[in-house]
């Protein structure tokens, strides 16, 4: 008998099978592991077959977001509580569609439309997260006709005439009570003809037009509503904070801020409280502080506490979950609903009583706190995500800015060189026709001047930063110290290049032409530079810590710009010292030697400052005292090195005196076709060449005229030790 137990306890639905094995066993008991074995797995089939076939479809079927945020967390909690309190023997399920995912939330409503109808179940309890989802609860109940119970979101005229009832706030009282405290937070600090912003849900949610008419017939008619804002989803919070930004930004005036719900609050908050706005009573509450009031009492406990929001409303989706159930029971056991709307309640919490207030429903006594879905403390995940995000990041967060010293360093540079290129420009044009600078070519000169102010220039530019300009002006400034660093530099190096480079063609006697050294580039306004504030810092939720405001490009060829006009740079100033070498022994005429020093100078200068700029990484201020220097030292010695020491003669009327000073000559026998383009970039055919061999007179005029041998070129022992010049 013990055997026939054991098999009753494994399976019920058969128990003829308990005969039949009594009987096997009084027959043969070697039998019974044989028959034991079948028997277990027909029982098992038969099980398996019986559920499967057998499943009923719920009695109540709920359709809600999942437990992943505080709101549905206490919805999915009075679901539960409610079918464990109700006596009646009902079978409930729970079917959530994510965080308000509106792709899975269609998903899991035309699942249900698909259902067959012997498999729907007796009632549906439907969160409709938007519009849409609501048409689709609507088909669903057209295909089916089961009946609807929904939930949080108010239903429209259609919904009215075919759903079987709503459970749930009612969205004009607690925007109602949010207008109230909004007129008493205004009267309380004494603030006349206030302003005030309205945040709200997005414009598809239902009930966002008919709370926004209710907050306005509320309010104090003094008070007037400056900008009504549906904010864009997903993250309401963070839009939020986005919006108060660019009120702000555009220095608009408001008193106080409403939010559909203390959550969205929360980013309002965030944002008025990194700009100090934030009224406090008896802290902060001067004439720019900001009164915060919200309702659904879903934010941040502490923000009352320390009186940081002025009120909310109680309103708990525990007490839906409640409704929502017995209203659904009601249906099932009656067929009918006495009352086919129902609200929960949403009373008034201010700061200074919320924490003493006891809610009243259904027979039953609550805790305010107990109801609220907030979080005790309040811990910030909301911020400037982007720098594009604000006209000027560094209002809103941490900015690294360039010390005010080294603008006025980089100013004092730029007073320098200015002084030597003014002074040095005067003194040109006084002594332009002075032999030595005559020899040298003022045109050259003056190139080599006017390249220097060019570049010089652009370290006005680079010293700048919001603090003191617009983003549009410093975008000018940017690309403004971009063009003009790489014109000056050209325009001095190109200047040194051709006129070692025109000595060169004429004492190695080759033909006329020149190869093209400078090649195109395209680039666009983007590729160039524009200021952009870097971040340099950010915490685990994306919120940016620290920033920095530098010349920079956003563009997808950003670094093509830079890098061919610092390889071309270079390879142009190493074809410069080429040159120089190869004219060394002309330097009395081509001022090789000290074009040799300017063009290493530069070469040495671009190399160090292209590393050390690229190493300084967010450093702006290394970076900006590098380039500045930059500037400063490469055009300091090419006026130094290339035209002081001509006018420094000049000053002192020895600008004659070619020979006492610096031993220049001018004299290189050439093909006839080349005379008139012996030195510099100009026209020398003015200079009379018996002149300047008058010394030579004890060589012959046959020698004197001869050219040298085809073997070899001149040398600098075919240049007279004195001449004159004319």
């Amino acid at each position: 008998m013990s055997l026939c137990t054991t098999i009753v306890m494994l399976s019920r639905s058969i128990p003829t099978l308990c005969h039949c094995i009594l009987f096997y066993e009084a027959a043969s008991s070697s039998m019974i592991p044989v028959l034991l074995f079948f028997l277990l797995v027909a029982v098992t089939t038969a099980q398996t077959t019986s559920t499967n076939s057998s499943k009923s479809p719920p009695d109540i079927l709920f359709i809600v977001p999942d437990r992943s945020t505080p709101y549905p967390n206490g919805l999915h909690n009075g679901i539960l509580t409610s079918a464990y309190n109700y006596d009646a023997d009902y079978s409930v399920e729970v079917i959530d569609y994510g965080n308000y995912d509106q792709a899975k939330s269609f998903a899991v409503l035309n699942a249900a439309i698909d259902t067959p109808t012997e498999q729907q179940p007796k009632v549906y309890c439907i969160w409709p997260m938007d519009v849409e989802s609501k048409r689709l609860a609507g088909k669903l109940f057209e295909t089916h006709r089961v009946p609807i119970v929904q939930i949080n979101q108010l239903p429209d005229d259609w919904e009215l005439d075919h759903l079987v009832g709503y459970a749930g706030p009612k969205d004009a009282e607690r925007a109602g009570n949010a207008g109230i405290m909004m007129g008493d937070a205004m009267k309380e600090r004494g603030v006349e003809n206030a302003k005030v912003i309205a945040l709200g849900y997005p414009a598809s949610y239902g009930g966002y037009p008919l709370s926004i008419e209710a907050f306005r017939n509320s309010i104090d008619p003094s008070i007037d509503i400056v900008k009504e804002i549906p904010l864009a989803p997903p993250d309401l919070r963070q839009s939020a904070y986005i919006e108060i930004v660019n009120l702000i930004d555009n220095n608009m005036e408001f008193n106080g801020v409403y939010a559909m719900d203390d959550d969205i609050l929360l980013g309002a908050y965030e944002a008025l409280n990194d700009r100090g706005r934030v009224y406090v009573k008896g802290g902060n509450d001067g004439p720019d502080a900001v009164t915060l009031v919200g309702t659904v009492c879903n934010g941040a406990r502490e923000l009352l506490e320390n009186g940081k929001q002025y009120g909310t409303t109680i309103q708990a989706p525990f007490l839906e979950a409640t409704l929502v159930f017995d209203q659904a029971m009601e249906y099932i056991e009656t067929g009918k609903l006495n009352e086919t709307i129902r609200f929960t309640p949403n009373p008034i919490a201010r700061g200074d009583s919320w924490d003493g207030m006891v809610v009243d429903f259904l027979g039953k006594a609550y805790a305010a706190d107990s109801l609220c879905t907030w979080n005790q403390y309040h811990e910030r995940i909301n911020g400037l995500m982007d720098t594009f995000d604000t006209q000027n990041a560094c209002d809103w967060v941490d900015c690294l800015f360039i010390p005010e010293g080294l603008f006025i360093a980089g100013y004092v540079m730029v007073g320098i060189n200015y002084l030597l290129i003014l002074v040095g420009s005067i003194l040109l044009f006084i002594h332009r026709k002075k032999k030595i600078i005559l020899l040298a070519q003022p045109f050259f000169l003056a190139l080599i001047l006017l390249g220097s102010a060019v570049d010089t220039t652009s370290i006005i530019f680079m010293s700048r930063d919001s603090r003191n300009y617009t983003r549009r002006e410093l975008d000018n400034g940017c690309a403004a110290f971009v063009w003009l660093l790489t014109l000056g530099q050209m325009l001095t190096t190109a200047t040194l290049v051709a006129k070692i480079y025109r000595v060169k063609r004429v004492t190695s006697q080759m033909r006329p032409g020149a190869t093209n050294i400078a090649k195109k580039t395209k680039v666009t306004t983007k590729d160039v530079a524009g200021f952009i504030v870097g971040v340099t810092s950010q915490d685990f939720n994306g919120i940016i810590l620290q920033a920095v405001g530098q010349c920079s490009s956003e563009g997808s060829n950003a670094w093509v710009y830079p890098m061919v006009i610092v390889i071309l740079h270079l390879l142009l100033l190493v074809y410069a010292n080429v040159l120089a070498y190869q004219t060394r022994a002309f330097h009395r005429i081509s001022d090789s030697k000290m074009a040799a020093v300017c063009v290493f100078n530069s070469i040495q200068l671009l190399i160090i400052a292209t590393i050390i700029v690229a190493m300084s990484g967010d450093n702006v201020s290394i970076a900006y005292i590098i380039k500045a220097c930059y500037a400063f030292l490469n055009n300091f010695g090419v006026i130094a090195l290339m035209i002081l020491p001509k006018l420094h003669q000049c000053y002192y009327n020895k600008g004659d005196d070619v020979h006492s000073s610096s031993r220049l000559a001018t004299t290189v026998v050439q093909p006839s076709h080349q005379a008139g383009y012996i030195s510099g970039l100009g026209n020398v055919s003015h200079i009379d060449r018996a002149t300047l061999c008058n010394n030579r007179a004890s060589v012959s005029d046959s020698e004197a005229n001869a050219s040298p041998p085809p073997s070899r070129r001149p040398t600098e022992s075919d240049i007279p030790e004195e001449s004159e010049v004319e």
